[in-house]
């Protein structure tokens, strides 16, 4: 079978062109209405071939005459006019801006479905290469940036070359060498860098070697949805890298597994004429690029796509957010897919078959068959001529097979797209309504897109009050706040007001008009008398330093160069405005249902890119990818958006740790007895220090002192044990309790887990105490074992009653009547007269640890009483000679008629009690 050629129309008019590139100016041949970034970006295509007699540097005529001849080679076409026909036809498409090929498609690593348990090891193992390759480019930057300042340093200097190679005699080079050591570079590496001072240096890391490796997998679609764990890790690895792709089906993860090593697009606006869409010019168009793909692919996948669905949206009239323009664009895709297909068949007949249509030829066949049953239901002019074009690709199909299985899909490119004008690539994308457009002189200006333009046009909206809100008055003059008379007023002369103007015209805001180089530095630092050092801040402003505030800048600024949008144009009527707003900043849900409703009959999938905040969390992602897939996408890929220029985290400064008050000890050591004073009262002062905001955990010693306590409490034995600083404030405790339920043990030691954590980040004893004294719950009662607390009214009022006592000489929360158990547990409370005990001296090992201390404490220590706390009992006379004979302690008493040793508890009989008895 022989392929006829499709011929579009006549060649455009080309004119010669200057075109300054970086290190050359190009005489070229180009379209007279085509933008110098439009030239390049085919110049860039044609991969530095150029021949100055042929339209854009010869490279669309070699692309053109190479699939020609390929094509005469394979039997495709009939003669070699059917194959010079068909290289003029693919020429002047590309020259009239019609179609452009597009960059080849990398195949992404596939990894296992994300439900099996090998994804989540396979994608840990890509992550961690993947961030061991930023770490890796950023300490090679600061590095060879640390190695380049080795080599300035050498360079700057004057004088004997072999000082200025010597750390030791160049300062500068001395300290660089350090920095470079610093950043981990070896004494090798900064030699290396002082032998090579001023010659060419390379990077120490490839720059375009950084980025992800694109990753696709494939994900249950209500796994998806619902946030299973599987999908969850997988939204992190997504939220981290923006470089994995979920397909919703097996079948579509291993297509886009695949890549596609040569595409094509086609503008679709270029066939709208007059309120009509040209179906047979645009059929003819998407096959002849289609049999272009056919011979340039081989083996190898390749796609093909549409341009400027959007712009073709928008100039009928039709929101992207209504289902009327999802219907049209389903019906134009669909038609898209007919014609592709139908070339592709007849291909077939010539080249063969594709494996995978000879491998489910019945599964394409009613895909084909249904998605003709699918496009003659919607509701848009194209549905017919969409459902007639599937079906002569379906019967085509059956009887040829296809040569590509897997054509049309809809993909972005951003070369491509300004290959094509400016019209983005992908589902139903739009350009911006506000373009830019070339003068003859070569001269940047604002003005309407073509689709905008139609728009406003059939709507019968204002157009010059459109036009002067979108792009503004081009002038300062009778702007608010900020106009020529202000301007005067704050000494700017007629000269800066039209050197600013004149700015205006290719400046990006008001505040580049203003800039020091457009102004002038010596006018600033002259009459406005802004300072050298602030005129050398590349960031200076000059309206800000003039007195304006940031309203009256943003306002003038909105007048002389306009908002760039129309969405809040009050000239406009609601529905064209909602119709902008659409268009400029589409709902998420609305850009779902448009890809839906697309992919519905594209051939293969194409990942929905669904854009992060760059603050977003994992669970934030997460919920996205799951809005996606209720949606009815296909494929997603999440993207977490780069943080403006010039992010800073924002940290709080370091705290200096306020000294701590110094405390005093109740006991006081001294190595002989002296009479304690009858009456002693002490004034107790109390400093509480509570620290706001962060704090840093003040660490126990790895050996540290305190106490046991054991006590019950109503009978139930409560153990408390605490830890102290050096200083002898307390850091930690324990809290055991015996015969207990499980759950009550756990809480008390989680209990005092979480209090031992706040006493170490600075939470001062006494908010515990008085946060859980005269607390009341079961066990409570009278206590045992405890020589200051003799009732309480819960196990934690006990407990910070005992830590109360011990560590803050609250001596208010002591009770030592265990009848007095009343409402708050206190006993009698003050003015009940039992009695003065004279308080005698204790040994010292009953205070100290013999195992803390090491033996380091003297045996003949003892501890003094300090402060006025009374006796609860008197002392039992002290026995005869008060030296223990066993452990030397002075620490005997007579128990009846025994003398015991607080101590070592060594018992003896009294022998004076029983001479006396005798």
């Amino acid at each position: 079978m022989r392929i006829q050629s499709r011929h579009p129309g006549p060649a455009p008019k080309v004119e010669p062109r200057a075109l300054e590139r970086c290190d050359q100016v190009l005489e070229v041949l180009a379209p007279e209405d085509w933008t110098d970034a439009r030239v390049e970006a085919w110049l860039d295509w044609s991969q530095g071939v150029f021949d100055a007699d042929l339209p854009l540097g010869g490279g669309p005529a070699r692309y053109a005459n190479r699939l020609a001849q390929a094509g005469l080679a394979d039997g495709l076409f009939g003669d070699a006019a059917d194959a010079d026909a068909f290289r003029d036809a693919l020429l002047v498409t590309m020259l009239t801006g019609i179609a452009s090929p597009a960059g080849p498609l990398a195949a992404p690593t596939h990894l296992p479905d994300v439900g099996e348990i090998e994804f989540k090891r396979v994608a840990v193992g890509h992550l961690a290469r993947w961030r061991s390759a930023q770490l890796a480019a950023k300490a090679a930057a600061r590095l060879d940036a640390a190695l380049a300042q080795v080599g300035d340093a050498v360079a700057r200097c004057h004088g004997d070359a072999k000082a200025c190679s010597d750390p030791r005699k160049n300062s500068a080079l001395g300290r660089a060498a350090r920095r470079a050591r610093d950043l981990g570079a070896d004494d090798r590496m900064i030699l290396d860098a002082i032998v090579l001072a001023g010659a060419p240096r390379t990077a120490l890391i490839d720059p375009e070697a950084q980025g992800p490796v694109p990753l696709v997998a494939s994900a249950s679609r209500q796994g998806v949805a619902a946030v299973d764990e599987a999908t969850s890790f997988a939204a992190q690895v997504g939220w981290e890298t923006s470089a994995l792709t979920l397909a919703m089906s097996p079948e579509d993860a291993e297509a886009l597994a695949r890549g596609a090593a040569v595409r094509a697009a086609i503008d679709v606006t270029a066939f709208q004429h007059d309120g009509a869409f040209d179906c047979e010019g645009f059929n003819q168009t998407v096959g002849l690029w289609t049999t272009a793909l056919e011979i340039e692919r081989g083996e190898r996948p390749a796609q093909i796509g549409l341009a400027g669905v959007g712009d073709w949206l928008l100039a009928q009239g039709l929101s992207p957010a209504g289902d009327a323009a999802r219907d049209a664009a389903a019906a134009l895709w669909a038609l898209a897919v007919g014609a592709a297909l139908s070339a592709s068949a007849e291909a077939a007949a010539v080249l063969g078959v594709d494996p995978i249509f000879a491998q489910e030829r019945q599964v394409l066949l009613r895909g084909l068959a249904e998605r003709r049953v699918r496009a003659a239901a919607l509701r848009s002019p194209l549905a017919a001529e969409a459902a007639a074009a599937l079906a002569v690709a379906h019967g085509l199909a059956r009887k040829h097979g296809l040569r590509s299985a897997r054509l049309v899909a809809a993909f972005a490119d951003a070369e491509t797209a300004l290959r094509l004008g400016g019209k983005p690539l992908g589902h139903a994308a739009a350009a911006s309504p506000v373009s830019t457009a070339q003068t003859a002189d070569g001269l940047l200006i604002p003005t309407f897109s073509t689709a905008a333009h139609t728009c406003l046009t059939q709507a019968g909206s204002d157009f010059d009050a459109a036009r002067r809100h979108a792009m503004g008055h081009g002038s300062l003059a009778e702007a608010p706040a900020i106009d020529h008379m202000v301007l005067q007023a704050r000494g700017f002369t007629a000269h800066e007001i039209e050197q600013a103007e004149d700015a205006l015209r290719h400046a990006d805001g008001l505040r580049a008009a203003f800039a020091p180089a457009v102004i002038g530095a010596g006018f600033l630092s002259d009459v406005l008398g802004v300072p050298a050092e602030a005129l050398a801040d590349p960031n200076f402003d000059t309206l800000t330093f003039a007195g304006f505030s940031e309203v009256e800048i943003d306002a003038a600024e909105r007048h002389a160069l306009g908002a760039r949008r129309l969405s809040d144009c009050e000239a406009l009527d609601n529905d064209i405005r909602a119709l902008f707003a659409a268009v400029e900043a589409p709902a998420l849900a609305d850009r779902l249902a448009m890809i839906e409703a697309v992919e519905t009959f594209t051939c293969l999938a194409a990942a929905a890119v669904l854009d992060l905040p760059f603050d977003a969390r994992p669970a934030d992602a997460a919920r996205l990818q799951a809005a996606a897939a209720r949606a009815g996408v296909r494929a997603l890929r999440l993207n977490r958006v780069a943080p403006p220029a010039g992010f800073v985290l924002s940290l709080p400064e370091a705290e200096v740790e306020a000294p701590k008050p110094a405390r005093a000890l109740d006991p006081v050591a001294v190595e002989a007895k002296l009479a304690p004073p009858k009456e002693r009262i002490v004034e107790r002062v109390v400093d509480r220090v509570v620290e706001r905001g962060g704090r840093a955990r003040r660490k126990l010693p790895d050996r540290r002192k305190g106490y046991i306590q054991k006590a019950a409490v109503g009978g139930h034995k409560v153990y408390l044990h605490t830890g102290e600083y050096e200083d002898g404030e307390v850091g930690e405790i324990f809290i055991d309790m015996h015969k207990e339920g499980a759950a009550f043990r756990s809480l008390m030691n989680n209990f005092a887990i979480a209090i031992s954590i706040g006493l170490q980040y600075g939470v001062p004893l006494d908010e515990f105490v008085d946060a859980y004294v005269f607390t009341k719950f079961e066990p409570a009662g009278p206590v045992t074992g405890n020589d200051s607390i003799r009732s309480a009214t819960s196990i934690l009022d006990y407990i910070f009653r005992e830590l109360g006592v011990s560590y803050l000489g609250r001596d208010d929360l002591a009770n030592a009547d265990p009848g007095e158990f009343n409402a708050d547990g206190l006993g009698r409370g003050e003015g009940v007269d039992d009695g003065e005990v004279e308080a005698e001296p204790l040994p010292a090992s009953k205070f100290i640890s013999k195992g803390f201390s090491r033996g380091a404490a003297p045996d003949n220590l003892v501890f003094l009483p300090f402060g006025g706390r009374r006796a609860e009992e008197a002392p039992p006379p002290s026995a005869a000679g008060d030296v223990c004979p066993a452990c030397g302690d002075m620490a005997l008493r007579r128990m009846g008629g025994l003398v015991t040793c607080d101590s070592c508890g060594t018992q003896a009989s009294d022998r004076s009690e029983g001479d006396g008895a005798s």
